[in-house]
């Protein structure tokens, strides 16, 4: 197919940052080495110059210049208190300058960033924007400073870290999960069973399942990190990966993470030690029953086998639209993910699960997947067919949504309790999603009864206009005062109703998603998106979106409804296995 980046090409790609990767440039031009002509000027067409990177093809070389700082943002924003914030960020950057400890570095990094996320703007989507921006830039400038670090004072460790590798950590894992988060690229089984090296694709591949790795291959290490059962605590914060815990009266340490440097892959020396270190890190899979473990390695060989391939295969319209075709795979995608996973998880939670540590390895290994599935959908929607296509985009906010709803519902689902319990649990995930449909549809039964009042009271002037009776006795400006008593009536019921929905979302903040400010991102300027729980199935299945409009002229109540019944009726239908 035309212009098409097959995957693996384009997974090498996607996650480069000239502004927080080391060697970069050395990275691209092996990468393009190794491509034909075809196959450079498609990359460098759809993804380089997204990012602000030139390729130079006489020489093969690359060249970045960023056009935005944080200086640039303070000149062109108007609102004081973001001006302000932006002035404290910058004199803190100097701070940071003077750092040499990695804690400080690391409680500086965390502290700020905190600050910035916990700002309420108080839902101004103008204002939530610029501090995303600022959000953005603060992470590169403090990524410069410390790139540039030529002192580093590191905390006494067994794993011997250098500077490099904790400045590498801090820019390439840390700091860029801080700016993709959802989308941040952890390398699952089937990238390990690619690689050549059997220190990675048999020992790490086993590794990672029994203790639930994330891998991540930056340029110059690769780094294995103990998952956080918790999702308020970050798996790749600095504190974490620094922190050794060693047990009283013995030599025994245990890790957050390991650390193998690439150039010395085949090294026995070096590769002895990783093994070392991963040993180290802490596991719970003597409370595992086969059951469990084979059920997520199932998940595993579903979404490598299945679900990737089939997001990814090259669409053929063969006369159809576009948009037509992809809603059509999107479908398909979704069927097969709650086959294939979400259905078998919500058996296993009711039926399968005899431990807390199963629930949890559970929660785990979906939040894991969840993620997966959300990095290369982002790839899957960078080609160029999927770039400007609305149904794409909401779909992706449907996927974010469901990892979201997890996290924070995990105390409800996650855990040991009685079948009762379970259900009562999803009752209550119901309410959001049924106080809504209930609303929307008597909104609209006084809404069509509103419009017939108004038409029959438009009919009734138009009668009475030649009256000389009503002429007499002004009739009809009292019947035109009745028009606009309606008139009236209908704009302050469509107000209503849509706040009542917006205030749906505040009174169950668990239960539902205000996308544009929890999942931190932008589908549509002109519109905010509100996921919902889809009632008891809400664990099978994807979150039911709803979009109103920012321009509360432009709300329609009648086609929520439709949206929402439709898919509602979508959700609760018994989905059979085509594939």
């Amino acid at each position: 197919m035309q212009n098409y980046i097959p995957y693996n090409l384009r997974l090498l790609i996607t996650q480069v940052d000239p502004r927080l990767d080391y060697k970069w440039e050395e990275n691209l031009g092996e990468i393009f080495s190794n491509l034909n002509d075809e196959e450079k000027d498609n990359i460098d067409k759809q993804i380089l110059r997204n990012k602000q990177i030139a390729w130079n093809p006489e020489t093969n070389t690359f060249s970045f210049k960023h056009t935005t700082s944080l200086d640039s943002l303070k000149n062109n924003t108007n609102h004081a208190g973001m001006k302000t914030l932006i002035q404290k960020i910058m004199i803190s950057l100097d701070q940071l300058n003077q750092y040499v400890k990695t804690t400080e570095i690391a409680d500086y990094l965390e502290s700020i960033l905190k600050q910035i996320d916990n700002i309420d703007v108080e839902e101004n989507i103008d204002l939530q924007r610029t501090k995303q921006q600022i959000r953005i830039e603060f992470i590169y400038e403090a990524a410069n400073i410390i790139k540039n670090k030529r002192v580093l004072e590191i905390p006494e460790n067994s794993r011997n870290l250098s500077p490099q590798s904790v400045k590498c950590f801090i820019l390439e894992v840390f700091l860029k999960h801080q700016l993709l988060s959802f989308w941040f690229k952890t390398l699952r089984p089937r990238q390990l069973s690619d690689r050549p090296e059997r220190v990675i694709n048999q020992f790490l591949k086993n590794e990672q399942r029994i203790r639930q790795l994330e891998i991540v291959q930056t340029s110059m290490f690769v780094y294995a990190i103990a998952p956080s059962r918790n999702h308020d605590i970050n798996p790749f914060s600095i504190r974490r990966f620094l922190n050794e815990e060693k047990v009283t009266f013995s030599d025994n340490v245990y890790l957050n993470a390991a650390i193998m440097p690439i150039k010395e892959l085949g090294n026995p020396e070096f590769e002895e030690s990783f093994k070392w270190q991963v040993s180290r890190i802490v596991t719970i899979e003597k409370q595992l029953s086969t059951v469990i473990t084979d059920l997520v390695d199932s998940f595993e060989v579903a979404n490598s086998n299945i679900l990737l391939p089939l997001l990814f295969k090259p669409l053929d319209s063969s006369g159809f639209a576009t948009d037509k075709i992809t809603q059509q795979r999107l479908w398909d995608f979704e069927q097969q993910l709650s086959l294939r996973i979400f259905e078998p998880l919500e058996y296993a939670l009711r039926n399968l699960v005899t431990s807390q540590e199963e629930h949890d390895f559970l929660y785990v290994s979906l939040r894991q997947i969840m993620g997966d599935i959300n990095s290369y959908y982002k790839d899957f929607q960078q080609q160029p067919a999927m770039m400007f296509d609305n149904y794409a985009n909401l779909f992706a906010a449907r996927l974010i949504a469901y990892l979201t709803l997890i996290e924070k519902r995990k105390s409800d689902i996650f855990v040991m309790q009685s079948n009762e319990d379970y259900q009562s649990n999803l009752t209550k995930l119901s309410e959001p999603i049924n106080i809504l449909r209930n609303l929307a549809k008597d909104s609209l039964d006084k809404m069509r009864a509103l419009r017939v009042e108004l038409k029959d009271a438009q009919k009734n002037l138009k009668e009475k206009e030649n009256s000389f009776l009503s002429k007499f006795f002004k009739k009809h400006e009292k019947q035109n005062d009745k028009i606009e008593a309606i008139r009236r009536e209908i704009y302050e019921h469509r107000e209503h109703t849509y706040f009542e929905i917006v205030r749906i979302p505040k009174k169950y903040p668990t239960d539902t998603v205000y996308l544009e400010f929890e999942s931190l991102i932008s589908i549509n300027d002109m519109e905010r998106h509100y996921a919902f729980t889809s009632g008891k199935n809400w664990v099978r299945r994807l979150p039911v979106l709803v979009q109103l409009p920012e321009d509360r002229n432009l709300f329609n109540i009648q086609e929520i409804y439709n949206t929402l019944e439709f898919d509602l009726s979508k959700m609760n239908q018994k989905w059979a296995d085509a594939a």
